[in-house]
């Protein structure tokens, strides 16, 4: 055994003790409900080594408490003071309507529900502020499929007038593809960022995943994105035996859309809503997996060196790395030694963790880099040539690992760093929010 935690159970969401239990190179969470019996389920898999790749986090604790801890973590969230973290990216909820029908999702996307008006999406920014004083979160609008609201534009340019700095959307890019004026007015509303969803470079996978092709529609989406100066980030649900071949070509296309294209966001498979059966070892998409992958497929010019896990969340969420495309065309990593994270520049380390996702998925150039190395000789004497170099031929890849009910473990959940801002004023850690029960029951309902 590695170490103890706490988990729920998948059929009755209660708290039950687990264990992180190595069995050679791979890592299990196991635990068992008293009522409801013993789960198992693969947390890592092979090199790099578990226990090498972990890092001391560098937390902040959120600046107010909108709940008691009466029942304890996962239960109390709005955050509760057991809660860790501060967020540096929080997502709305703008509407639950969608224009596709995919078979994996994390929204409850599709169900027609009251949807917040402007005047309390004001209020629900006010909040906000108020618990973000110094620099206020990094805002992504999402969904259902945002783009469908006939005012988010004017959501957008609140959020500005407001104060945000950096504002992305969550979006399939249908309409965006559809139509260069509209990707126009979010831009001129002041739209930083479109986190696109992209899978694959085939319309098989989009066939599969998605339900319909619609590559040519998010090479048009670029196109419209780049033209009006608004940062694209590739977003991957990596789902194994569908598209998990495909991680080399994804980042062969984001070096043919630079710089339209500022980098790729992988988030392997999650299993919310309904599903009955624990899901298998082979259905797990783990993230030493994506770091091999990385490498093997882009036959050594990513390596699993270049990257490292966040250090303002926790080891096992996610991980980051910067990247350089040089004259030559060989790829240069921007490195930054582990104790020295660009997320935990200590101004304090969350402040600087979101002015660095504003930097990096933000089209518009800023000074970029900060304390950082670079692999390869890479050297420019005139700092404002290179700045406009690491604009236009840098990238950045990040991955996320999301949580579902077989693998949650309470003391990730209480350093989660990605919250959801709910209508009731409450700040719900990303994966308590999308928590359901095997039989699709949610934890927390949708717009509590």
């Amino acid at each position: 055994m590695i170490k103890e935690t706490v988990s729920v159970c998948p059929v009755c969401l209660e708290r039950v003790l687990a264990q992180k239990v190595a069995y050679g190179d791979n890592v299990y969470l196991e635990k068992t409900c008293p009522e409801h019996g013993t789960f198992k389920s693969l947390v890592w898999e092979g090199k790099p080594r578990y226990q090498v790749w972990l890092r001391q986090e560098d937390n902040t604790k959120p600046i107010l408490n909108d709940t008691e801890t009466e029942s304890g973590c996962p239960y109390d969230c709005g955050l509760c003071p057991e809660h860790k973290q501060q967020a540096c990216c929080v997502l709305i909820e703008l509407t639950q309507r969608c224009n596709q029908k995919c078979k994996f999702c994390f929204a409850d996307a599709g169900h027609a529900m009251a949807e917040m008006t402007l005047e309390e999406i004001s209020s629900l920014y006010d909040f906000l502020l108020e618990r973000s004083p110094q620099r206020p979160f990094n805002i992504q609008l999402s969904g259902g499929e945002p783009t469908l609201r006939k005012d988010l534009a004017e959501i957008i340019r609140l959020g500005k007038e407001k104060g945000f700095p950096y504002i992305q959307i969550n979006s399939n890019g249908k309409l965006l593809a559809a139509d260069p004026a509209y990707a126009q007015e979010l831009a001129e509303a002041g739209l930083d960022c479109l986190f696109l969803q992209f899978d694959g470079v085939s319309d098989d996978i989009y066939r599969e995943i998605r339900s319909e092709p619609l590559l040519d529609i998010k090479k048009k989406a670029i196109e419209h994105c780049g033209q009006a100066g608004i940062g694209v980030v590739l977003v991957v649900t990596v789902v194994p035996g569908i598209n998990d071949g495909q991680i080399g070509a994804i980042v062969d296309f984001l070096l043919a859309n630079m710089p339209a294209v500022r980098g790729i966001h992988f988030q392997p498979v999650s299993y919310f809503g309904r599903f009955p059966q624990e899901p298998t070892d082979e259905m797990r998409y783990t993230i030493p997996k994506l770091l091999r992958d990385l490498e093997d497929q882009t036959q050594g010019r990513l390596r699993i060196g270049n990257f490292i896990p966040l250090l303002t969340g926790h080891s096992l969420c996610s991980f980051h790395g910067s990247f350089l495309v040089k004259p030559d065309g060989q790829i240069a990593a921007i490195s930054t030694p582990p104790e020295k994270d660009c997320c935990s520049c200590k101004q304090d380390a969350i402040i600087g963790a979101r002015n660095y996702l504003g930097r990096k998925w933000g089209s518009r150039p800023q000074n970029a880099v900060g304390e950082s190395s670079f692999e390869g000789g890479v050297n420019f004497d005139d700092w404002d040539l290179f700045i406009k170099q690491v604009h236009e031929k840098g990238f950045n890849i990040t991955a996320m690992a999301f949580q579902d009910v077989w693998n949650i473990d309470l003391e990730r959940l209480q350093k989660c760093r990605v919250h959801v801002a709910t209508p009731s004023h409450k700040l719900i850690p990303f994966c308590a929010y999308n928590l359901t029960d095997k039989e699709g029951r949610n934890l927390y309902g949708r717009y509590c």
